[in-house]
């Protein structure tokens, strides 16, 4: 056969490739292997692969490259070219560069090939997909974890083509049994590659090679896709500008390093008379020129571990990450769902020891990006997991390791744990944890946490955040998510293992520079003193605590905060030598001392009693026959105490009081008046605050955002009250009711605060004088990507706030619980009614009516928002789907037009607040007036 050139070769692979990935279901072979017991379907009886050697000890994960004057290969005669078939082994691979591991690589110029044994096929392997460079935007990062990418792959022969598949993991069965092979033809593997052979195979080895780069130079994981979806421009891969750009191995483990060029050949933009929120087209604001773009991508191919760990079964009372499996060998079973914890494999060396050391540590690396000044406080972060090993029999279960300037490997590389720096230009998250998982077992084999660098005390892209202008739908989505009224959870649920969206790490960075902005208002630290880059190292441990936590397993817990009172959260003593909320998985505020009051410790420093009680459930050596029993009674203990869990999906929800993100203590009215007793302060400190000669403006508006922004999280948490039910995760052993509708009497204390705090007419008011000195940063609205409004539009940033509340307090979710749960309350208690709770909100909003003088113009916004709601809910009824809650809105319209009415005609209106309230009779009037069609007779 003639020489193939690189563009005729890869164009007749693709080709080939098209032809059997269409026409495939009638080539596949008619006979189905037995499936073997925990075996993923498409998955064939194989031996199983040796395991990685020394993954855990970086420094010996050399290049994989034949050492100096050693032999590539075994010199071999190169027979003639038979025509119709590829060209000999030693052809192909005349003055290629050897680079020996799980697969031997060879790679020429630009020509990468993998040397493939006979027992190499059919085989399955561990792959680990991560981005080595991005573009610091549209979450294409690099040095991120690729999430949702195919887990366990396998090599396939078919005829003369090589294909590159993905095993469908999920659906199991006994090996042998009649439900294996049910499962063996109830799912499909996915073809992530494929080309034709490109060698005869080795005459002693029997190996063939296959041109790596058509695989892996092909857009496998979508990101062409991902970028279309982020910037609605045509970008492709580009395969010619794409190269293969490193290659490294060891034993049980294969490196590929791609860089991939996306194009597209025009610039999309924004057409006129788009309809608003409609999707428009944009550009990635970091690069040269838009059309092009680079992606690095890092690609580890491993060997499985030869023995699956132990599984371990997962409980609902705690928090893990959870493997999922379908075992349909049981059809008796309630669900052929199985989930397991996800853990790394631990082992005490000596087993009888009360405490010893394990025979494999979970060694943590710090890539050498990261600055030298934070490497401490990250170490300190990673061994404070330590001390919930100790508590179950492991000394130094958890190291930490600095990875050398000169190394030759990456912390990417698989079974390399680490942590790494990011310099995003949109930081998107602040910290990540996200892991890699054998899906058989739910071992993890590595993980990657990346530290964005808003840690620094600019805060670019928050400043640009906070101060950007609002009204907007964006705006409302964010008020949204700050008064907790539901959204996307904080995580990946159950089966997403380790795929963590994680907002910990930028919530808590938002609230670092909001503390420093306190304080140093307060005259109680300077911003460029040692005491303030103390403070920034404090965070640092916070995050790196709860990333590291998730990298070991462990979910969110939102009710944590409820473990410590409210009186041991303000106490400087307490929080310095002790944990001011039962975990580092939960989403506290920075603690914040009131005015006057002694300063506490702003970050957590340790953990709290349920990070040792979910590391004892998933990590604690328990003897097979006994383990059952022994989950059983640690689970057992989550009426105690500081073992309370709930998680994202309890918050999401928004129904639980308790699973919240941002309070701190076991009461939430001391909280959030503490909060909005701080905003307050900040306020009116910034009437006097002292500039200097060399300071802008923007530092002014920026103190507001922060405030307003806290205030509305202290709002939120007051909103979750309304209609509020525990949801506790007990079994019956507590003795505890798993629902429990909140007391009327904490509702009603709820709703007042947020009438006297934030829907008051003077909740968030500046004087004239302050207004005028508001003025952008114009040098941020300078750059293009940021939208920063001349004047700070403050009243609608309050409006915006009060409407989300409006939204929540007047909603169909939250009349729906407050109705039903009239039904969860026994005598002599009274639960809080709908009627009750409409007829304190129109008083609340509308008090104006029942005293004298004018309505504020801010009043007059506010009143206006509840009677649009009010409005539209009695044309549209629909929009309640309980009866009693549409008459009971319909019978308060009618009577607050009555009370409009007659305050329309008192004296000591100006003529705006007269025509307002006319204009709000005519909606109200109008509204009940309108011939409705209502469904039944």
């Amino acid at each position: 056969m003639p020489h193939l050139t690189r563009t005729t070769f890869a164009w007749r692979a693709t080709a080939l490739a098209a032809l059997l990935f269409t026409t495939g279901c009638a080539q596949l072979q008619g006979v189905v292997a037995p499936v073997a017991a925990n075996t993923p379907a498409g998955a064939p009886q194989t031996a199983p692969a040796a395991p990685p050697a020394a993954a855990a000890r970086p420094a010996a994960a050399a290049s994989g490259a034949v050492a100096p004057g050693a032999p590539a290969a075994a010199p071999t005669a190169a027979a003639p070219p038979v025509p119709g078939q590829p060209p000999p082994f030693a052809t192909v691979i005349k003055d290629a560069k050897e680079t020996k591991g799980l697969f031997t690589a060879w790679q020429k110029d630009e020509r990468l090939w993998l040397e493939l044994k006979p027992d190499d096929f059919d085989k399955p392997f561990f792959f680990s997909p991560k981005l080595r460079t991005g573009i610091g935007e549209g979450r294409l990062f690099g040095g991120l974890m690729v999430w949702g990418a195919p887990r366990l792959v396998q090599f396939r022969r078919q005829y003369n083509v090589v294909q590159l598949v993905a095993i469908n993991g999920s659906q199991i069965a006994k090996a042998g049994t009649p439900e294996a092979r049910a499962v063996a033809v109830a799912s499909s593997v996915s073809l992530l590659g494929a080309n034709v052979v490109a060698s005869l195979p080795h005459p002693e080895r029997k190996s063939v090679l296959v041109d790596a780069g058509s695989i892996f130079l092909s857009d496998l994981l979508g990101l062409g896709g991902e970028l279309q979806r982020s910037y609605r421009q045509g970008y492709a891969l580009d395969q010619r500008n794409s190269a293969v750009t490193g290659v490294r191995g060891q034993p049980g483990l294969l490196v590929l390093e791609t860089n991939n060029h996306y194009a597209t050949a025009n610039i999309a933009v924004p057409q006129p008379g788009a309809p608003p929120g409609a999707p428009v087209p944009s550009i990635p604001g970091g690069l040269p020129d838009p059309r092009s773009l680079f992606i690095g991508v890092h690609y580890s191919l491993a060997a499985l571990p030869a023995a699956p760990m132990a599984a371990r079964a997962t409980d609902p009372r705690i928090g893990h990450f959870a493997v999922a499996t379908d075992n349909y060998s049981d059809d008796l079973a309630r669900s052929p769902r199985q989930r397991s914890v996800a853990r790394w494999r631990l082992e005490k060396k000596d087993p009888a020891a009360a405490l010893s050391e394990p025979v494999k540590p979970i060694t943590y690396w710090l890539d050498r990006n990261i600055p030298l000044k934070y490497r401490a406080a990250i170490t300190a972060g990673v061994l404070e997991w330590n001390k919930a090993f100790e508590a179950i029999g492991f000394k130094d279960a958890i190291a930490v390791q600095q990875q050398p300037d000169d190394a030759d490997w990456d912390t990417l590389d698989l079974g390399v744990a680490s942590l790494r720096w990011m310099t995003n230009r949109e930081p998107a998250f602040g910290a990540i944890g996200p892991s890699h998982v054998d899906p058989r077992s739910g071992e993890i084999l590595d993980a990657d946490i990346g530290i964005e660098s808003v840690s620094s005390r600019n805060l670019r892209n928050l400043r640009a955040r906070v101060l950007g202008g609002t009204g907007t739908t964006a705006a409302a989505q964010d008020w949204a998510a700050l008064l907790q009224v539901g959204g996307p959870p904080a995580a990946s649920l159950d089966g997403s293992m380790g795929q963590v969206l994680c907002q910990h790490g930028d919530n808590a960075a938002e609230q670092l520079g909001y503390a420093l902005d306190v304080l140093s208002a307060r005259g109680e630290l300077d911003p460029d003193s040692p005491e303030a880059q103390q403070f920034v190292l404090d965070y640092m441990k916070d995050v790196t605590m709860h990333e590291v936590g998730h990298t070991l397993g462990l979910r969110h817990n939102f009710r944590a905060s409820q473990a410590v009172s409210a009186r041991e959260v303000a106490d400087p003593e307490f929080t310095r030598s002790r944990a001011f909320t039962g975990s580092v998985m939960e989403y506290a505020p920075v603690n914040l001392p009131r005015p006057g009051e002694p300063a506490a410790a702003p970050f957590q420093a340790t953990l709290g009693s349920y990070d040792y009680w979910a590391i004892e459930y998933a990590y604690k050596p328990i003897a097979a026959g006994q383990e059952a029993a022994e989950l059983q009674r640690i689970a057992a203990r989550s009426g105690e105490p500081g073992l309370a869990y709930g998680t994202d999906e309890d918050n999401f929800l928004g129904i639980d009081p308790d699973a919240l993100q941002f309070d701190l203590g076991n009461d939430v009215l001391t909280f959030a008046a503490r909060r909005f007793d701080i905003a307050r302060d900040l306020f009116q400190r910034q009437e006097t605050r002292p500039l200097n000669p060399d300071e802008d403006y923007g530092s002014l508006r920026r103190a507001l955002s922060f405030a307003v922004r806290d205030a509305g999280r202290a709002a939120g948490v007051l909103l979750r009250q309304m209609g509020g039910v525990r949801t506790l995760r007990d079994f019956p052993n507590t003795g505890r009711d798993p629902l429990q509708p909140l007391p009327a009497a904490d509702q009603r204390a709820a709703l007042q605060m947020l009438s006297q705090r934030v829907l008051a007419a003077d909740a968030f008011l500046i004087s004239p004088a302050l207004q005028r000195k508001l003025a952008p940063d114009f040098q941020e609205r300078g750059d293009s990507f940021l939208a920063v409004p001349t004047e700070f539009p403050l009243g609608q940033t309050v409006l915006d706030l009060q409407r989300g509340i409006l939204n929540r307090l007047m909603g169909d979710a939250l009349a729906q619980r407050v109705l039903d749960t009239e039904g969860k309350v026994s005598p002599p208690a009274q639960p809080l009614r709908l009627a009750e709770l409409y007829n304190q909100l129109e008083a609340d909003v509308w008090s104006e009516l029942a005293a004298k003088g004018d309505i504020p113009q801010p009043r007059r916004e506010l009143q206006r928002e509840h009677i649009n709601r009010l409005a539209t809910l009695v044309l549209r009824p629909a929009l309640l789907s309980r009866g009693d809650a549409r008459a009971l809105v319909r019978s308060r319209s009618a009577a607050l037009l009555q009370r409009i009415d007659r305050a329309a005609s008192r004296p000591g209106l100006s003529a705006e607040a007269r025509l307002h309230l006319q204009d709000s009779a005519e909606s109200l009037r109008s509204a009940l007036a309108a011939s409705l069609q209502r469904a039944g007779a």
